[in-house]
């Protein structure tokens, strides 16, 4: 393998980059969804789907794991797969 194509698989894309920051994102708004949840109030229920939400349109392992359960549990996830659709429309 010569020099030019080991340095040009060792960098990262652009589109890469980006959807590993947003990943990153996802899971730190479900931690902080997390830490509001004791809160009175349901204040972290909406911060960890947003989350949840980021990760689901940036991580294909997010998205495999939400179709095994979603199949599993279809009555518990129904809620979050409308919610999904919705904002898939925009």
């Amino acid at each position: 393998m010569d020099r030019r194509h080991a340095a040009k698989t060792a960098t990262l894309s652009y589109d890469r980059v980006r959807q590993l920051v947003l990943i990153g994102m996802g899971w730190t708004i479900i931690a902080l969804g997390v830490l509001i949840a004791p809160l009175p109030g349901p204040g972290g229920i909406p911060v960890i789907a947003l989350g949840g939400m980021l990760l689901l349109r940036n991580s294909a392992d997010a998205r495999r794991l939400f179709v095994r359960a979603k199949r599993r549990w279809p009555r518990l996830f129904y809620p979050f797969e409308k919610l999904r659709q919705r904002f898939r429309k925009r």
